[in-house]
């Protein structure tokens, strides 16, 4: 993404975009950039991990990241 409209992801451009996409049930899908991973260097069919980012108080987000 090289012009978001979303003022807070505005500071990260250019970022990624990946499709999260289950082992355990392929119908479901995530949307996520890749944070730590370079933009020409994702890799397509990599093992992401989930991690969970505190936002606020009692708030979390979520973020994939490739381990393998």
């Amino acid at each position: 993404m090289y012009q978001s409209r979303v003022g807070p992801l505005q500071a990260d451009q250019p970022f990624n975009i990946a499709v999260i996409e289950l082992e355990e049930d392929p119908a479901i899908k995530f949307l996520s950039s890749l944070p730590g991973t370079p933009l020409e260097e994702v890799p397509v069919g990599a093992t992401v991990e989930v991690d969970f980012q505190e936002v606020g108080p009692g708030q979390l987000i979520h973020e994939w990241r490739v381990v393998a």
